[in-house]
């Protein structure tokens, strides 16, 4: 199966993830492209808060698709207990996903499930298939032995 893993990070912990996942379908023998999410100016805290509270998007360096893979791993922050403005943007590019298998991780301090319910909502108003989702503290993934367990649960499941 191919697979593109899109993430976006800050901190560097989603990267994390999106790169154990990866390590992970590689494993299992799946293709895979990893794409960072690149917003086309910096953002500061405040402003990338302040955009999180109230839905807003931010534009992005380029134009991203899911490509041609049957499956779409998604990785990125919950911020303000909201969805990351550049997910929020990725999001909004999307065209159809015909159907793919999508996986949907959302991780911080303190993620929230409404956080992974709304990217999902978008992710089937683009017609994707199956969804895969966790909402991951940060903290529960703390070192690579705990992130490759949890990858390896994501792929199982994903890739069933």
């Amino acid at each position: 199966m191919k697979a593109t893993v899109v993430y976006f990070s800050v901190s560097g912990k989603n990267e994390q993830v999106a790169k154990a996942i990866d390590r992970e379908l590689k494993e299992k023998g799946h293709t895979t492209d990893v794409v960072y999410l690149q917003p086309k100016r910096p953002m500061g805290v405040i402003k990338a808060v302040i955009n999180s509270v109230f839905s807003r998007s931010v534009e992005l360096a380029e134009q991203y698709s899911a490509g041609d893979a049957e499956l779409l791993v998604l990785v990125g922050p919950v911020w303000a207990s909201s969805v990351n403005p550049v997910t929020r943007a990725f999001l909004a590019q999307l065209t159809d996903l015909g159907g793919r298998r999508v996986v949907n991780v959302v991780g911080g301090f303190n993620p929230h499930v409404n956080v992974v319910r709304e990217i999902n909502k978008q992710l089937k108003a683009h017609k994707a298939g199956p969804i895969v989702s966790r909402a991951l503290r940060m903290r529960d993934v703390d070192n690579p032995d705990k992130m490759a367990a949890v990858a390896a649960e994501i792929v199982a499941e994903a890739t069933a």
